[in-house]
């Protein structure tokens, strides 16, 4: 047949071009991307289209036997099919601007639309409106009934507000259990937002029916428009912010739009801000353990260190309600030097006791990691204690390494000259670039609880995690897979070969003196799971 039966319709101008070169050499046409027809349309190809991407390298031909004159006999090519590439660099792409769990728009993306929004409705003189929705009470249900409940939750409430929508309106995942919503062109400032928020509110009033229980949520809707509420993307999304903590405050279930008397109710950031100092002052922060098992041995090599806060009035206050401003605010680096300080005491402990030798990891955001006195700080609290650099690591997301990446990565080489390893939380989630992989001194990959949702891995959709197990191997990086809850998960991480996990299977975040007497114990760990060896281990919540 001939080449237009094969080559889709979009890209024949550049086939005519490429199946019919003449040139030969270093001038002949190579690596030319072009896409071709399926042969049968309901074939299992690795997209779900009826192309399959091609590159194409061509040479003309010429019959050199004697008095030929050199005459042109035709075009020779060889097509390479590229579509795995293809797929992959549009999975790397979706990853940048989206929210792996909901497939919804992320953080970056929605600024991108906003500010195109704000551009074209100052063009056009028109009004658009930003809608910022809190769960209520998801925090409950996600401590109760462990994340993969809450992570099925957040899908089915994602599929319930995309329904509400208009096509040209945006919905992204703000983060945890925040969405935002931009509503461009509306025509009325107060009954268009409030028509959707109403719709919205209603829509969540039904219950959500997830692996048996009966699951109610409402949420809370805080509105913002412009140009009244803000012209700049920072100030809408901020007033949007603000309104809606108002409606936190009233109660919860309802909606609110923006104004100005709210600023003062806003002075909880100063109540925080004076709270966290008192906190740090009074002992009032706590750290807990999340055992890290070696899935061939059952042994704990490692624990991660997750901060808490026992405050005397408000009793125990969620990272996620104080963590977000202690970083905007610049609070981070004090908690942070009290993190390191009371994990490497604890650390101490243990190995004076006699007791085997772990990994301690900590958190670290890009805020604490530009410190100048960070790494002579972390290096000078080990030496105080007595540890060798080895026994601990530094957690840093993708996103934050991002931020300031030059800097971070000069930090994260000079603590890794003292033995000190690094690891990559929440892999896959972030920038998802492999580029900076080698820039790094990297020795640990942390895999996303999203990866591993039992209904991926009983599907097969599970490519993801296959990847990073064999790509971690081939850079000799260790990988400790997050949210581990079921035993069949735990089949599947011994089945690739991934090295260490962590989760509820084997137990929630623990006080010292638990992780203490799991080190006695023989084995050392791994709650509630048979290890290889044969021996019975216990479980501890």
């Amino acid at each position: 047949k001939h080449y237009s039966f094969l080559v889709h319709h979009d890209d024949m101008e550049k086939a005519k071009y490429v199946f019919n070169e003449r040139r030969i050499g270093n001038r002949a046409s190579k690596n030319i991307e072009l896409r071709l027809k399926c042969k049968d349309d309901n074939a299992d190809h690795h997209f779900n289209t009826r192309t399959i991407s091609i590159e194409l390298s061509s040479m003309g031909m010429y019959d050199d036997e004697e008095n030929s004159h050199n005459r042109y006999l035709g075009t020779y090519g060889i097509a390479r099919d590229v579509t795995e590439r293809k797929q992959a660099e549009e999975t790397i792409n979706f990853q940048a601007y989206h929210d792996l769990l909901t497939k919804l728009p992320n953080r970056a993306l929605l600024h991108d639309r906003l500010s195109l929004a704000i551009s074209q409705a100052k063009r056009n003189n028109e009004k658009l409106a930003v809608m910022f929705l809190d769960l209520d009470r998801f925090k409950n249900i996600n401590d109760s009934l462990g994340h993969m409940i809450g992570d099925e939750l957040l899908q089915q409430v994602s599929s319930r507000l995309k329904d509400c929508i208009r096509e040209g309106d945006t919905l992204a995942r703000f983060g945890g259990d925040e969405f935002t919503l931009l509503l461009p062109k509306i025509t009325d400032s107060r009954s268009d937002p409030a028509m959707l928020a109403e719709k919205i509110t209603n829509a969540l009033k039904q219950p959500f029916l997830i692996d048996g229980h009966e699951l109610y949520v409402s949420t809370s809707i805080g509105i913002a428009v412009y140009p009244q509420d803000g012209t700049q993307i920072e100030h809408l999304i901020k007033h949007a912010d603000i309104a809606m903590y108002h409606v936190k405050g009233q109660g919860k279930n309802g909606y609110q739009f923006y104004s100005n008397e709210m600023n003062a109710p806003y002075f909880e950031k100063l109540s925080l801000e004076t709270g966290i100092h008192k906190a740090l002052d009074n002992d009032e922060f706590e750290l807990v353990y999340q055992p890290q098992i070696n899935l061939r041995s059952g042994e704990i090599v490692g624990v991660e260190a997750l901060l808490r806060w026992e405050h005397p009035e408000h009793g125990t206050i969620p990272p996620a309600e104080f963590i977000p401003f202690a970083e905007e605010s610049g609070m981070i680096v004090d908690i942070g030097k009290w993190v390191i300080s009371r994990a490497a005491e604890e650390l101490a402990k243990w190995k004076q006791a006699g007791l085997p030798g772990i990994r301690m990891a900590i958190n670290m955001s890009a805020r604490q990691l530009v410190e100048p006195d960070i790494v002579s700080y972390i290096v000078s609290t080990l030496k105080k204690h007595k540890l060798h650099g080895d026994t601990f690591e530094i957690e840093i997301t993708e996103n934050a390494i991002m931020d300031d990446m030059d800097s971070i990565i000069r930090k994260l080489n000079d603590l890794s000259k003292f033995g000190i390893t690094i690891a990559i939380d929440d892999f896959g989630t972030g920038y998802s670039s492999l580029s900076y992989l080698h820039k790094l001194p990297i020795q640990t990959l942390k895999i996303d609880r999203t990866f591993l949702k039992e209904s991926r891995i009983n599907k097969g959709d599970n490519t993801i995690i296959n990847t990073i197990v064999a790509m971690a191997k081939g850079l000799h990086l260790n990988v400790v897979a997050e949210g581990v809850e079921t035993h069949a998960q735990l089949d599947y991480l011994r089945q690739i070969d991934c090295s260490e996990a962590q989760g509820f299977l084997f137990g929630k975040p623990l006080p010292s003196e638990i992780i203490t007497q799991l080190l006695i114990q023989e084995p050392f760990a791994t709650p509630g799971v048979q290890a290889h060896t044969g021996k019975t281990v216990h479980r501890h919540h």
